[in-house]
């Protein structure tokens, strides 16, 4: 580790020391989400998901204990779950072969079956074509892992040594956020929520006001109102702060293009 971590910058290091001590404070998905922000900001990162689960002895999933998205399609975890990707996705095979750490573009060239292939198209098809994946093992027989989708990401080791660095402390947080009925298979992907609707409640989480969202976004607050009202019926949420917490678990917050 120390020959790689002569890879990365002094800036590099002084970023990774600040968002380990952010990630070290975090209890909350608020604090995830901020933690994560950080991260896109360091790498060119387009969603993360977090996984703690228990495995079939031939490397599928038997038991999701918690799954956090952070701007990966929810329509992409729901295809997942339903066609049980997790039986024939090249970089779980080599994660369990022994490789705790996996870029995706190297484990997608392992893939010869007719299946794996399909999976490898279906990966395209949502642009999810390069990532990192780094797990670790549980002490009470679950997995945890952690994958960074990012089509430049596997492009320079510095982005792979800057995730080792950071994923420890990320993993540790998964676990201080475990809870009972979080991070669960999303049972509706999208929930029916509009884009404006995802795109305010992201301005929302930012903490914007309904008169400065409505500045952003370009419409009356009575209008931002309406939308978040409608995003509140349709998560099940008791407030704009729920709503807010739900949207980002689905991974459904939509920042402007």
């Amino acid at each position: 580790m120390r020959k790689r971590l002569a890879r990365l910058s002094r800036r590099d290091l002084l970023n990774v020391a600040e968002i380990s001590h952010t990630t070290a404070r975090a209890d909350s998905i608020e604090a995830a989400n901020a933690v994560f922000r950080s991260m896109y900001g360091l790498l060119p990162i387009r969603g993360v998901v977090c996984i703690r689960a228990r495995w079939d002895a031939d490397g599928g999933i038997r038991e999701i204990r918690q799954l956090l998205n952070f701007g990966y399609p929810p329509e992409w975890l729901a295809l997942y779950r339903d066609r049980r990707y997790d039986r024939v996705d090249p970089v779980l095979r080599a994660y369990h072969g022994g490789h705790d750490v996996q870029v995706w573009s190297q484990a997608f060239r392992t893939a010869h079956t007719p299946t794996e292939r399909a999976f490898i198209e279906a990966c395209a098809a949502f642009d999810l074509r390069e990532g990192v994946t780094i797990g670790r093992d549980g002490v009470d027989g679950c997995g945890s892992l952690l994958s960074f989708w990012g089509n430049a990401l596997g492009q320079a080791p510095r982005h792979r040594t800057i995730i080792e660095c950071l994923a420890p402390g990320v993993h540790d947080l998964l676990l201080r956020l475990s809870r009972p009925g979080v991070g669960i298979w999303p049972r509706d992907a999208s929930c029916g929520l509009t884009p404006r609707e995802r795109q305010i409640l992201y301005w929302a989480s930012l903490g914007k006001t309904t008169w400065e969202i409505g500045r952003i976004v370009g419409i009356r607050e009575r209008t931002v109102m309406f939308h978040v009202g409608n995003a509140m019926r349709k998560l099940e949420a008791r407030n704009r702060a729920q709503a807010i917490a739900k949207a980002t678990l689905l991974g459904m917050l939509a920042p402007p293009p």
